[in-house]
């Protein structure tokens, strides 16, 4: 305890003590930066198993409920937590988005990203770009636990959402870069509830396997061909690695959205490049729900393809050029060598791959509907009227698609309709493959 309150207090606050531990701790900083360089797998897991044996992981709670309900919140005076109204109306507005209002399983998994890379100044530009930049995995805990209270349920059950009792809602980040997932508050699983746990726990192994080894194939430096095992370990490798410029390759190639049900899009093969937005537009007649989607998918969807478009098609300008070059300034921003402007964009690393192009986000809705959207909402009319997104429409009920022109509104879409080739497996069709695939179906394997 005496030297855990010297590094972690003393030394901020005491000139004398924090000018002696810089100087006595060179040596050792100089022996990691070399392990780093010529050892960083190895170096890296020493340097986490010192951390985790000297710095005891504190088992912890999420703490959401105010214990001032009768507090105002504001800018000024913000007040900690939600009352149980306040928790309520969030958990009901964002299960009614996604459309999940029965129909529960047992384990509902809410999956939050990251991203987590060594000496990497744009890491940030690795996360996840609806929590600016941040990583996702704290907001995923907090609703599990909001969702988990038996007094929320109690309230949704009054709004006409029933969870069952059986259902456990579980909170969790998924590292996009070295595909480890984090789980919360794991301990509170009721023990009826251990073995689908577990289940999903060796479904999840699998699915990280074959993540890591859909991934290695637009990495130059990944093996060619690997197995799953050696792909994942490639992947952890990158992660690790001081010297790595390309840690992951982000959202590169991201070229479409798909805002529907899973049936839309269950089978497809999309080469990394879609995504992927729950809703049920046989839950909202009005569209109301659909609006408030697109007012948030909508600029942050463009915001991420046209961080990727502008630093694609002209680097230098709207990029910050190359990492390599690269110094940190003031903990806010980089800048080139010594005696640059501060860059901004996305460096070159990571758009390499990225094929310049606007979003086309296709939605699964009447065309009556979107055109009301779009016609009382300006910030769509900027970004879709000017052509910053494309948007697509496909009928629920008859699945005509129909394309936004802008002064024109909805036209039929008239291409001829192509077969796409079907294959057991998605490693059947990507495996020795380095560039952009076109479209594919995954034969559906029957379950009961």
């Amino acid at each position: 305890l005496w030297l855990q309150n010297l590094l972690h207090q003393e030394l901020r606050r005491n000139i004398i003590s924090s000018s002696a531990m810089v100087l006595l701790l060179a040596p050792l900083s100089l022996i990691a930066l070399i392990g780093k360089t010529f050892a960083p797998r190895a170096t890296v897991q020493l340097i986490n198993w010192l951390r985790d044996s000297f710095d005891l992981k504190v088992n912890t709670e999420a703490m959401i409920t105010t214990s001032e309900p009768e507090q105002e919140a504001t800018i000024e005076m913000p007040r900690l937590g939600f009352t149980d109204e306040e928790q309520a109306d969030r958990a009901e507005n964002f299960l009614r988005t996604i459309g999940l209002v029965d129909g529960f399983s047992r384990l509902p998994v809410m999956m939050g990203h990251g991203s987590g890379s060594q000496n990497n100044p744009h890491l940030t530009a690795y996360d996840c770009g609806a929590c600016s930049g941040r990583h996702g995995g704290p907001n995923a805990r907090v609703f599990a636990a909001i969702a988990n209270r038996p007094e929320i349920r109690a309230l949704l059950k009054q709004r006409n959402i029933v969870i069952p009792d059986d259902t456990w809602f579980l909170g969790a980040e998924h590292n996009t870069c070295d595909e480890v997932i984090s789980w919360y508050d794991t301990d509170g699983i009721p023990e009826n509830l251990h073995k689908a746990f577990a289940a999903l726990q060796q479904d999840m192994w699998v699915a990280i396997r074959g993540s890591a080894h859909e991934r290695c194939r637009r990495l130059a430096s990944a093996p060619k061909n690997p197995g799953h095992e050696q792909a994942l370990r490639h992947v952890v490798g990158r992660s690790m690695d001081f010297s790595q410029a390309r840690p992951e390759l982000g959202h590169a190639t991201n070229a479409t959205a798909f805002i529907g049900r899973r049936s839309l899009s269950r089978g497809a093969f999309f080469d990394r490049r879609a995504f992927l937005i729950s809703y049920d537009p046989t839950l909202d007649a009005d569209g109301l729900i659909l609006e408030k989607i697109l007012l948030a998918a909508g600029p942050v969807g463009a915001g991420i393809n046209l961080e990727y478009y502008f630093s694609t098609i002209d680097n230098d300008a709207y990029g910050c050029g190359s990492k390599i070059t690269h110094n940190i300034a003031g903990m806010f921003g980089v800048m080139e060598g010594a005696s640059s402007d501060l860059r901004t964009g996305l460096p070159k690393q990571m758009i390499e791959i990225h094929e310049a192009m606007r979003l086309l986000v296709v939605v699964e809705a009447k065309t009556e509907v979107l055109t009301q959207i779009y016609g009382r909402q300006p910030e769509l009319q900027e970004l879709i009227g000017n052509g910053w997104l494309l948007l697509a429409a496909i009928d629920p009920d008859n699945g005509d698609i129909k394309l936004f022109e802008p002064g024109e509104g909805f036209v039929s879409w008239d291409k001829a309709l192509t077969e796409l080739p079907v294959v057991d497996k998605s490693s059947d069709w990507y495996q020795g493959h380095e560039g952009p695939l076109p479209f594919a179906l995954i034969k559906q394997v029957q379950h009961g």
